[in-house]
């Protein structure tokens, strides 16, 4: 029988893990539903304060794809993005094809944690000025792992600004109901997540399928570490993490091995 990974991922990551799918010999189906979503938000003052700022920042980080994507709707030209801005993994093919740039800090480990273990290889960190592009979080707590970012950096010296340009947010409670009650019917053979954000929600779905009496006992694998501490701060069970996090096809291989 084949099985069926339910993958909790935003949409905006789910035309890389079906070309990740699509490129490894695996015999799971994936089943679709995001947790949560993403959407860059329309210009406002703090924002065009950052753009017309954006050259006096040594480098601005983009922590994940629609960051990236924020940083492209300020139509800045490309010469103001060069040398300037930090992705991680496979974002940072995101940063040539919508910016026309190559990223820098390209060999930094593929984390928020990685980019400050390379920045401190830079000379005089604490002399630089960085810009960090974040989301406005609706019905989810703040990651960890944004925080304790934020903190090493200010704690290296660095002066940083964050600038909120995107909203993540949640499904709605009537969704988180419904899939709660299909996850009870046994309709997928493990969950993978790749994010906090997603993490809290899952617990939220686990909680309403526990409170019906009907807890639900399929196995969670996570992304990475940095997914699975966030998981683990809101008592989801993770059953496996990812050895190898640098990209979407290392999990999908990864959850080939296990599932």
């Amino acid at each position: 029988m084949v099985k069926r990974i339910l993958f909790t991922a935003p949409v905006s990551y789910h035309n890389r893990l079906r070309e990740a799918i699509s490129m490894s010999p695996v015999s799971f189906s994936p089943l679709f539903v995001p947790l949560i979503r993403t959407s860059v938000l329309p210009p406002d003052g703090a924002f065009l304060e950052f753009c017309r700022r954006l050259t006096s920042f040594d480098y601005i980080v983009c922590p994940s794809l629609t960051a990236v994507r924020a940083l492209a709707s300020s139509d800045q030209s490309r010469t103001n993005f060069e040398g300037r801005v930090v992705a991680i993994g496979r974002d940072q093919l995101s940063v040539t094809r919508l910016l026309g740039v190559e990223p820098v800090l390209r060999y930094a480990k593929p984390s928020m944690m990685g980019i400050v273990e390379a920045l401190q290889l830079q000379s005089s960190p604490s002399a630089k000025h960085v810009a960090v592009l974040l989301p406005q979080f609706s019905g989810l707590p703040v990651p960890t792992t944004i925080t304790d970012f934020l903190s090493a950096l200010r704690l290296m010296g660095v002066a940083v600004t964050p600038v909120y340009c995107y909203r993540t947010s949640t499904i709605d409670q009537e969704r988180c109901a419904n899939l709660a009650d299909a996850l009870c019917r046994g309709i997928v053979n493990a969950i993978a997540i790749t994010s906090g954000g997603e993490a809290y929600v899952l617990s939220r779905i686990l909680s309403l399928a526990a409170a019906q009496g009907q807890p639900v006992e399929v196995p969670i694998y996570s992304f990475g570490p940095y997914t699975t501490r966030c998981a683990q701060e809101v008592a989801v069970d993770v059953a496996g993490t990812s050895p190898h996090h640098h990209s979407f096809t290392d999990y999908v291989e990864y959850l080939a091995s296990v599932v």
